[in-house]
């Protein structure tokens, strides 16, 4: 296996390392967020570009802004789909009977994916698509509601908090089969933390982002998972 020397990263709050002690409006990040201690394992060279609350548009634009800089790496993660999925939980609660929209459609994740993918390799750098964990939806479902009128989001959501769920879920399924349509790599770690028989233990109070122990968890998969890569370039 040939040794990987750097990787740029186009991923939201969950690479970037955030933690939080049950509000996601009140956060911190961590030093020994997952990248970076894969990164410090392996040897390897990690240009972070995650950003807090992104959707996949700004990942975007973080890309081709990074491209028109020349910016250098022989892999390039892309991790979205947890803030693309959500709702404006403000709007919803001022105007329950209007019609509300994910932040980035099903649709649009998918093409802006694709985008991704294809301009990575256009600029000789090998695609790596990574899911996001999955949510603790009672403590995410609670997060949301800060502030907000629980009983409008839960009739929003028709009743059901799993909803949420199961909306993240179809973001990380899309990844996937966008991944394969156009034969680039995978790292499920949405799957690693399912299997992990009792991942609440990975994450913080508010539901969504990992904790020290998730991040010494991804940092594991990594490690096992970036020596298999395959270079395209």
């Amino acid at each position: 296996m040939e040794q990987i020397k750097s990787i740029i990263v186009w991923g939201d709050s969950i690479l970037k390392g955030v933690v939080s002690n049950g509000d996601s409006k009140d956060f911190e990040i961590t030093p020994n967020d997952s990248l970076t201690l894969v990164g410090s394992r392996l040897g390897i060279q990690i240009a972070n570009k995650s950003i807090y609350g992104a959707t996949i548009q700004k990942l975007r634009r973080t890309q081709q802004k990074n491209f028109r800089t020349m910016i250098d790496a022989e892999f390039g993660i892309i991790e979205s789909g947890s803030n693309d999925c959500d709702y404006e939980w403000m709007e919803v609660c001022e105007n329950p009977s209007a019609p509300h929209t994910q932040k980035c459609p099903l649709e649009e994740f998918c093409r802006i994916l694709e985008e991704m993918i294809l301009d990575a390799r256009q600029n000789k750098i090998t695609p790596i698509v990574v899911t996001p964990p999955p949510l603790v939806v009672k403590w995410w479902f609670k997060n949301i509601c800060i502030g907000l009128d629980e009983k409008i989001i839960l009739d929003f959501l028709g009743g059901e908090s799993e909803r949420l769920l199961r909306s993240q879920d179809s973001y990380s399924d899309a990844a996937k089969k966008v991944a394969q349509k156009l034969n680039a790599q995978i790292i499920d770690v949405r799957a690693e933390f399912l299997s992990h028989g009792d991942f609440e233990k990975l994450m913080c109070l508010d539901g969504i982002h990992p904790n020290e122990k998730g991040h010494e968890f991804m940092a594991q998969i990594f490690e096992r998972e970036f020596p298999r890569l395959k270079k395209e370039f």
